[in-house]
């Protein structure tokens, strides 16, 4: 029985791996029919170099993805390893978000315009939105917060357990 969730998450990681390759094949080859060969005199250097950039990066997390995810077999048949859960939290379902990110601004500016490059900023604006709030608590300034809303958020229980504990460990008994 335990080996029934490794054989589930081996299941699970083989389908997330066959279609992040085929999304892979597909957009890859829809941008480059399209806005290479099709409309070749609007293909200019600067759109070639943020392809390469943009294609590398996805490549380089789709390889770190099929390299982690893939489960391995023994000879016989029988699963050695699932690999790692693809569908963890963490940086790889952040590597699965800028591969998707990629895919949505390739066919954007293949088929609409070429300001949706813009869209990239939305990578390091969101790292910004997790990453401030972080350092600021690690610097200091986050702590006085927190210490001044636990108090300040304490259940009828609580307030009942240190009124009691502030009265002296008085006891009454009753009979």
């Amino acid at each position: 029985m335990a080996n029934a969730s490794s054989k589930k998450i081996a299941s699970t990681n083989k389908q997330a791996i066959n279609n992040l390759t085929n999304g892979l094949l597909i957009v890859n080859a829809v941008y480059f029919l399209w806005r290479v060969v099709y409309h070749w005199s609007s293909f200019t250097f600067t759109q070639f170099l943020l392809y390469a950039t943009t294609g590398g990066l996805t490549f380089l997390f789709y390889r770190i993805l099929v390299s982690s995810g893939t489960p391995s077999y023994a000879a016989d048949g029988s699963l050695i390893g699932s690999g790692d859960d693809l569908n963890s939290e963490g940086l790889t379902a952040y590597m699965f978000d800028i591969i998707y990110v990629t895919w949505f601004v390739h066919i954007t500016t293949a088929f609409i315009s070429n300001k949706f490059w813009m869209v990239y900023l939305v990578i390091p604006g969101y790292a910004a939105y997790k990453l401030i709030p972080m350092a600021l608590s690690y610097f200091g300034r986050g702590k006085g917060q927190s210490s001044e809303a636990s108090v300040e958020t304490k259940s009828k229980r609580q307030a009942k357990l240190e009124k009691r504990a502030n009265k002296g460990g008085q006891v009454k008994y009753a009979r």
